[in-house]
């Protein structure tokens, strides 16, 4: 992926649309391109890991075990972000990530770029609420409420 496709990527994405061309530049220079086949587990409920995560291609499928039952959570689709709930709230992954069919990310390490997000009040409030919103559903969806 090349710059020019980098921007139109992050373009797409309210949460870094907000940033000017300078944090921009700087959120490039912490990306990574990564590449799943179908199944891989992207992200490992339970894990300790920060990465976070901007779908290109593909699709993946977001599930958590609870109680001993898989609760379904959601599809993303490109141009999503995803893997943000464990950096923001400093606990273990909430949830498990598998690639449906060939995916294509943007893999960022989570500190760097929610530290870089921080320095902007306006994406720094996007960035709460994506993970409030994310806490939300999956409470309603693993407990009905």
């Amino acid at each position: 992926m090349d710059a020019r496709e980098f921007d139109e990527l992050i373009s797409g994405n309210l949460l870094f649309k907000v940033l000017d061309q300078e944090a921009r530049q700087k959120v490039m220079l912490l990306a990574r391109v990564v590449k799943y086949e179908d199944e891989d587990i992207i992200i490992k409920q339970g894990a300790d890991s920060d990465d976070i995560y901007l779908l290109h291609t593909g699709q993946v499928h977001v599930q958590t075990l609870q109680e001993g039952f898989i609760v379904e959570l959601d599809t993303l689709e490109p141009g999503t972000i995803f893997g943000e709930v464990a950096e923001v709230s400093g606990v273990p992954r909430t949830a498990t990530v598998l690639a449906i069919g060939e995916v294509e990310a943007v893999r960022f390490p989570g500190k760097g770029l929610v530290e870089e997000l921080r320095k902007h009040p306006t994406a720094s409030k996007l960035l709460d609420h994506i993970v409030l919103h994310r806490a939300k559903d999956t409470i309603e969806k693993t407990y009905g409420y």
